[in-house]
């Protein structure tokens, strides 16, 4: 290759990056941690995708509570950490800071879920309206779905164990309660349990207990999640059309999801027309009944609509639950103490729980609301896009097009609002409800300190205008599975006191994968005479159904 080649080839290569750049450069004069440049903001983006979060950190020690811009790969955010701009991006309008076309552009959900998701959002109200208010009607059938979950999972870790006669009768000659630790993986296992349960509330029974419906479930989350930054970073604009529809093609989500949910779905067309038959009290009928008045939706649409409700639903709740369990596990010192209040508001029995008794258990609370402070989603959340032209209260312009977001774990880690903030304190929030002095300015309010209170400076569930309208759905959710975890299980990590680094990919942190946490029953109920050999589902139910337990010795 000669020497005039090779430069005009680098020529067309510096032309056709820049002009793929373009726009994806940041329009308006905001310090930054990095010179921007053609290729210097490309390498930096790079090299921040392996240290986002200390990066950010860096940033905020450097520019204090001021407006910044910080590089990711393939385009510029600008940050706020001060809660007065904090504020100010919650307050915006839709129509001038965008959360949902900072959602579209950023998961590319126009080509991966599909256009008609972002063009008609009645599962929103849907979520507002119709799950929040029938929470108490909803929670004895999410309870149901808990235990059988555990159940299941017990009996598929112990295909391996059988219960002999002769060994019982050595475990009580020497007076032994307890049986083996069993390893299971953690995130997969909660990613299990919440996929049923919140598929019982969503469709129903028979789907919960579908395998094909809940492995399809989470695969479309996992996919979906993994191919939106693919598209928006990797693929031009014009080709993304194509790309979308080749993506849903390939992978068949929606027609695998409408031949498992046809039948339903007339089923409940066929009751909502019938005036003597009651209607389901699910997702699925309110989400027809919302969008039947409006345009007859095709049973297609309403698989469509479902599909993707699950994905909202099961990411944040899994990852959450999973930080607990880690949490749990590793400080097991919180284990009698959520059991206690388990026990004394909630009871032994889970069908008499309900939402008062649940409301109770303050403790459990603030050892979630820790954990989605401590670890949340990743370092950067609330996005929102410039519609317009913003400008803040301090002079700052944002210009339309650019990204905003709040630098989320820096706030939540802030010296200034937590005592001792990178350590995980479960009962940080119980112990601020009960004081008199707290470290937020707006004063003593109860609703502050709960898992679903907002504020400037706890962003987990986002702020303002678009709060997340399901999260007392995932609080609820959460708190069942938890309390009837603690109730029936000790758990613990393989190594004594050791929880697994958080995983991070670029600005966005994920629990650990492949990690075994041990699970073991609680109170070894043994009848006087034990004639069952063989473990099975019925003789587990018939022999022990207060705690449904059995003794397990390896064969």
């Amino acid at each position: 290759m000669t020497v005039s080649t090779t430069i005009i080839s680098l020529l067309i290569l510096y032309a056709v990056t820049h002009l793929y750049d373009k726009g994806r450069r940041i329009q308006h004069e905001l310090p930054s941690l990095r010179f921007e440049g053609v290729w210097t903001s490309y390498v930096v983006s790079i090299v921040n995708c392996f240290c986002t979060k200390f990066a950010i950190e860096e940033a905020c020690k450097k520019y204090g509570d001021r407006l910044f811009a910080f590089p990711l790969v393939g385009q510029w955010v600008v940050l706020a950490r001060s809660k007065e701009h904090i504020r100010e991006i919650c307050n915006a309008p839709e129509d001038v800071l965008s959360m949902e076309a900072a959602a579209e552009e950023l998961l590319q959900l126009r080509y991966t879920i599909g256009p008609e998701f972002c063009n008609e959002t009645y599962h929103i109200p849907a979520i507002r309206t119709s799950l929040n208010q029938n929470l108490s009607v909803i929670l004895p059938e999410l309870v149901d779905e808990i235990i059988s979950s555990f159940k299941e999972i017990d009996e598929k870790a112990m295909k391996r164990w059988t219960l002999s006669t002769k060994l019982v009768s050595r475990f009580r000659r020497r007076g032994r309660k307890d049986i083996e630790w069993v390893p299971l993986d953690g995130l997969s296992t909660v990613s299990r349990i919440v996929c049923r349960a919140s598929t019982r509330v969503f469709v129903g029974t028979s789907m919960a207990r579908n395998e094909e419906y809940c492995r399809l479930a989470s695969k479309f989350t996992n996919d979906t999640l993994n191919a939106g930054p693919i598209i928006k970073f990797l693929i031009p604009k014009f080709l993304r059309p194509m790309t979308g529809f080749v993506y849903r093609a390939f992978y068949g989500h929606h027609r695998r999801m409408l031949a498992l949910l046809q039948p339903v779905i007339e089923q409940r067309r066929m009751a909502m027309s019938a005036s003597t038959t009651r209607p389901s009290n699910d997702m699925l009928s309110w989400l027809m009944a919302t969008a039947e008045p409006l345009r007859p939706h095709s049973n297609e649409s309403l698989a469509m609509r479902m599909l993707n409700v699950n994905f909202v639903a099961l990411h944040t709740t899994t990852k959450t639950l999973t930080h607990a369990i880690y949490h749990l596990a590793s400080q097991p010192q919180y284990i009698p103490i959520l059991r206690e209040e388990v026990e004394r508001y909630l009871g032994a029995d889970p069908t008499e729980w309900n939402i008062g008794k649940l409301g109770r258990c303050v403790k459990m609370d603030s050892f979630f609301k820790e954990t989605l402070r401590l670890n949340g989603l990743g370092a950067i959340w609330m996005p929102r896009l410039a519609m317009t032209d913003f400008t803040f209260v301090d002079g700052t312009k944002v210009t339309s097009g650019n990204f905003l977001a709040t630098a989320a774990a820096v706030v939540h880690e802030d010296n200034n609002i937590y005592d001792r903030p990178r350590t995980f304190d479960g009962l940080r929030f119980c112990n601020l409800r009960s004081s008199k002095e707290n470290a937020f300015d707006e004063g003593s309010d109860d609703w502050m300190f709960r898992s679903t209170g907002t504020s400037e400076s706890y962003l987990s569930f986002g702020g303002g205008r678009h709060i997340c309208p399901g999260r007392f759905f995932t609080s609820m959710e959460m708190k069942c599975i938890m309390a009837y975890l603690v109730l029936h299980y000790d758990v613990r990590m393989p190594q004594a006191g050791v929880r697994p680094p958080d995983e991070w990919y670029g600005p966005t942190s994920n629990p650990a994968r492949n990690v075994m946490v041990l699970f073991k029953r609680r109170e070894l109920l043994l009848p006087d005479a034990v004639n069952v050999c063989i473990y099975d589902a019925t003789s587990y139910r018939l022999c022990y159904p207060r705690f449904s337990q059995f003794v397990y010795i390896e064969s």
